[in-house]
Parts: structure tokens; C-alpha cells; sequence
């Protein structure tokens, strides 16, 4: 939920943050033309939001001078998500994780997609001002199960922590963590 919904997120005055992790609820439309297809869109999960209601959420208040911006991407929103950062005050860096989706045998998940079937996801690194990188032996792929509607791998903790400082905020969250301040409207969702 955000800005410009019904049901209003509060905005916290948060502290200033050295990393930022965020999932957003990135709102589109399928081929069709509508909204979301029954069953298969985000929609079905949780409220999603516009760029305009995305961007109009006061990220850089609670960016440090030197912070690093992980943010979890459909494939669909590449355009979109490089907006967002900017507007959040970040510029592109790199592709911080791919996700290599695995079934609890620990197979292949293979979903639909639009062009091509799905079997990752990826999270991509912004960046304002300098952050360090504090350990170069933190690898870009995660193979994990795929869980929960949009419920990312619990590896991104520790490897984001293991990369840079914090302190850490996780927008969008879905479940509290030792160490990271969280802001959303399911942080009790997981947990």
C-alpha cells in the first residue's frame, strides 16, 4: 500500500540507514490489458502500487551520504525500477543476487512468464554517494527454494550484510529480523 491507496502506510520518521533493501509492490498491467490475471498476479497477494506512489515515498530522507540500495525486480520492470532508484535519490551499480528458483526437491521452479518461463529473480544494486564494499568473496547467485507469493530467500540477509554497512532498513517487509529496521504493512506476514 502506499501513498495514494485507500488504506494509508504510515510514513515513520526513520532513522538514516547505510543499506536499503526493498521489494516493492510493483503494480502493471498484463496483456490483456487488465490490471491482473485471477490467481497469477500480485494483486492476489497483496495491494500494489503505482511508480508515481512509489517514487512519492521519501527514501532519500532515510538514505545515508553513502548508502547501497538492494531492490528485488520483475523482469517486466527494469525501465521502471531504474526510475524509482533515481527518484529515490540512486543510480545503478550492478546486479547485486539472481535467484535461481528451486522446488522443495531442490529442482528447477519453472514458471510462466510472458516471453520466456521463468526460473529467477533478480535484485539489483543503486547506490548514493561512495558505500563501501566490505567482503569481495559475496556471490551473486542464490539457489533457493521459492516459498511464499514474493517471499524472497533468506540467503539475501547475510550476503547483503556481509557486503556493506548498515544500519539496515528493509522497506516493504514481511517479517522482522534481528539487527534490520523494517516499514510495511505485513511485516508480521512470514513470522
Amino acid at each position: 500500500m502506499g501513498p495514494d491507496s485507500d488504506h494509508k502506510m504510515a510514513l515513520p520518521n526513520l532513522g538514516i540507514y547505510g543499506c536499503i533493501l526493498a521489494d516493492p509492490p510493483w503494480s502493471f498491467k498484463t496483456w490483456g490489458g487488465k490490471t491482473g490475471t485471477a490467481h497469477r498476479t500480485a494483486n492476489d497477494h497483496y495491494t500494489t502500487m503505482p511508480l508515481t506512489a512509489l517514487a512519492a515515498i521519501p527514501v532519500v530522507k532515510w538514505a545515508a551520504k553513502d548508502c547501497a540500495l538492494f531492490m528485488w525486480v520483475v523482469d517486466s520492470h527494469f525501465d521502471v525500477a531504474f526510475r524509482l532508484a533515481q527518484a529515490w535519490g540512486f543510480r545503478f551499480k550492478t546486479v547485486a543476487f539472481v535467484w535461481k528458483k528451486l522446488t522443495k526437491k531442490g529442482l528447477p521452479k519453472i514458471g510462466m512468464g510472458y516471453w520466456t518461463r521463468k526460473q529467477t529473480e533478480q535484485c539489483l544494486l543503486f547506490t548514493r554517494g561512495t558505500p563501501k564494499r566490505k567482503d569481495k568473496s559475496v556471490r551473486q547467485l542464490i539457489e533457493a527454494e521459492r516459498r511464499e507469493h514474493s517471499r524472497k530467500p533468506e540467503e539475501q540477509y547475510e550476503r547483503i550484510e556481509r557486503l556493506v554497512n548498515g544500519p539496515y532498513l528493509e522497506m516493504f517487509a514481511r517479517h522482522m529480523r534481528p539487527g534490520w529496521h523494517v516499514w510495511g504493512n505485513e511485516i508480521d506476514k512470514f513470522y
